[in-house]
């Protein structure tokens, strides 16, 4: 099988730093929400003036209406009490009490037109407009020259200088994504380390086909193994299947439809020959992103586990070009057209490397998905507490505390990831892990040292796990005030690189980050699933089995999959779900009959495991039929 993607794409940095960071995407007219200081990357290069007549789609975000009350309705949704519980809005009632008005979209579309850009598309939200257009009428309309870049390993297009909205439009339009075509997401997929110096040291892999039933070997499990250990069977036996209820996937690279289909077949499912339906968002994925490439198997694992967990459930898969036109419209495509009842993705990039407005014009579509009734649910990241450094790494940087986006937005479900007891069979002898805990790598640490050597631990195993952290974009939540556990962001946090640093031509360390102390922000991942991959999964992948996989890639098409399930047990959607765990965590703690399972040991590298909320588990793993009953279902 081949290698799922274990590393971002080299990341790129803020527009508001200087104009050397040139390679984020989004134009913004708003500042980051926190003090983020961020120096220039010295591995980007500037290769000049890009060709004038260069074609880009990008999307121009408008502004949000009566936030505070969009906020106060998505709070009501989700609260038993209230007379809107559960009473979700259409997309176009949305865009009615929370979009602009088609009086002032109008205005934006005639203004774009007479500047000679092609309108392809107003989303129903009134919030979005995608236009086309040449570099050269970008350059004239937003003040700035675009110029191609590179860092050895893409090559793309970004504004040289900061550009500027026109006034014509700045009281409405907020931000511009796609000026710069850098791919900058990247997939939270992992697998056991098996090649180069660690080649044959995983001899408990077998990459063969899996038993149909549960009781797998740990590095082979199937979604008959993970709903045997979450308490998902009894849905099953009262006949939830996920029937009624669509699974949508957000992703930016094919896959092959066959892998997803023989891979239920070998767990013995039957499922509808027909339930996938494949929908591509502004042309589809990259050229170098279709069936057979590295990305293809975040894809083929979504589909998967996903639909493997809901078997009777119907598929949407979007999928996009990676890059921030394409990742906005991923998600506003899916919400707009109010067909999935669920939705995941499992790709991201860190907070940090986002703008407010950019993030603003992402919060507005999670909101409408909220309102909606569409629960979003993102990977936390495989870097453990240390997102950035699978950009940066270590030990070439020094570890930055930062956490990864979408699963940072508030609407979004962070899933985090978990080790399960184990012993698995290494070239040198086992390694046991006696519980279960944060998946962090470092209790491999001895053993990797011993045989392998100090480099190679930190160059393999260290600043991998779980994702989780603090926000220092978003501040924390209603659902998490005054929450036992929920942590504010460390003080001291900088990173610095070093002429380690492969292409960067650095002669000394240079500070390239400096974090602000105290933000009390968002606490993630929230609930967390098995992601070791060592305690992982095998995948089929262009007709070929692979063992030992993982990441938090997994869990959240598993959450995806869980709430069809339970939903298709609801007389309809589940909602925003954040509001209803915390509240329901509130209530019932880890008591018997509690949804909840407490990971009390271990950390993610930094954050440590409790018997309460903390940023390494969020509030524990999952007995979802104690879930299902707890959320109104069978």
């Amino acid at each position: 099988m081949k290698k799922l993607n274990l590393a971002h794409v080299a990341t790129p940095l803020r527009l508001t730093a200087m104009a050397m960071l040139l390679a984020t995407t989004f134009v913004a007219t708003a500042p980051a929400q926190a003090a983020v200081r961020i120096s220039a990357d010295s591995r980007i290069k500037d290769l000049g003036v890009a060709r004038a007549g260069d074609v880009k789609t990008v999307t121009l975000a408008l502004g949000l209406r009566n936030k505070a009350a969009l906020d106060t309705f998505i709070t009501s949704l989700a609260d038993p009490t209230s007379a809107n519980y559960r009473h979700f809005l259409t997309p176009a009632q949305f865009a009615a009490q929370y979009g602009q008005s088609p009086a002032t979209v109008a205005q934006v579309t005639k203004y774009l037109a007479a500047q000679g850009f092609k309108i392809n598309k107003v989303f129903a939200n009134n919030l979005l407009v995608s236009v086309t257009g040449t570099n050269a009428q970008f350059a004239a309309v937003f003040g700035t020259s675009i110029h191609s870049y590179t860092d050895n390993v893409h090559t793309w297009q970004a504004p040289a200088t900061a550009a500027v909205i026109p006034s014509a439009i700045g009281g409405v339009v907020t931000t511009v994504a796609g000026l710069s075509t850098k791919p900058r997401l990247g997939n939270h997929a992992a697998r056991v380390p098996n090649s180069g110096k660690l080649a044959g040291d995983a001899v408990g892999l077998s990459n063969a086909k899996p038993k149909a039933a549960a009781g797998n070997a740990f590095g082979d499990w199937t979604v008959a193994d993970l709903a045997a250990k979450y308490n998902i069977n009894p849905l099953y036996a009262k006949g939830l299947t996920g029937a009624g209820r669509t699974i949508g996937i957000a992703t930016l690279a094919g896959y092959n439809q066959s892998d997803a289909y023989g891979y239920w077949e070998a767990v013995g499912l039957n499922v509808d020959k027909n339930r996938i339906v494949d929908i591509w968002v502004d042309g589809g994925p990259d050229a170098d992103a279709g069936p057979g490439t590295a990305g293809a198997g975040e894809t083929t694992l979504d589909v998967q586990q996903s639909g493997g967990v809901a078997p009777g459930a119907k598929i949407r898969v979007y999928i996009a070009p990676n890059t921030d036109a394409g990742f906005l419209d991923v998600f506003a495509q899916a919400v707009d057209e109010n067909l999935v009842d669920t939705l995941s993705v499992s790709w991201g990039s860190p907070e940090i490397f986002y703008d407010g407005a950019a993030l603003d014009a992402y919060h507005a579509v999670f909101a409408q998905a909220a309102a909606q009734g569409i629960p979003v649910i993102a990977a936390a990241g495989d870097a453990g507490a240390f997102d950035i450094n699978r950009s940066y790494n270590y030990p070439a940087c020094t570890t930055l505390l930062t956490v990864d986006f979408p699963a940072a937005d508030p609407y979004v479900l962070a899933a985090g990831g978990t080790t399960l007891p184990n012993t698995f069979q290494h070239k040198l002898g086992p390694v046991t892990e006696l519980y279960e805990r944060p998946w962090g790598w470092n209790y491999l640490q001895d053993y990797i040292v011993k045989y392998y050597g100090t480099a190679t631990y930190y160059g393999n195993y260290y600043t991998v796990g779980g994702g989780g952290g603090v926000s220092v974009t978003y501040p924390v939540p209603g659902y998490q005030s005054g929450l036992p556990g929920v942590q504010a962001s460390a003080s001291a946090q900088s990173m610095f690189c070093g002429p380690a640093l492969e292409g960067a031509g650095l002669t000394a360390w240079s500070d390239l980050v400096d974090m602000p102390a105290k933000y009390a922000g968002r606490n993630l991942p929230d609930v967390s699933l098995n992601a070791d991959p060592y305690s992982g999964y095998t995948v089929l992948q262009d007709g070929e089995w692979g063992s030992g996989n993982g990441g938090t890639s997994f869990v959240s098409p598993q959450l995806n999959g869980i709430l069809t399930l339970i939903a298709s047990g609801t007389p309809g959607r589940i909602g925003p779900i954040n509001p209803q765990l915390y509240s329901l965590f509130k209530a019932k703690g880890y008591a018997s009959g509690s949804p909840f399972k407490a990971i009390t040991y271990g950390d993610n590298e930094y954050y440590k495991a409790s018997a309460s909320y903390n940023p390494a588990s969020g509030l524990g793993s999952l007995d979802v039929t104690a879930l299902s009953a707890a959320l109104g279902g069978k």
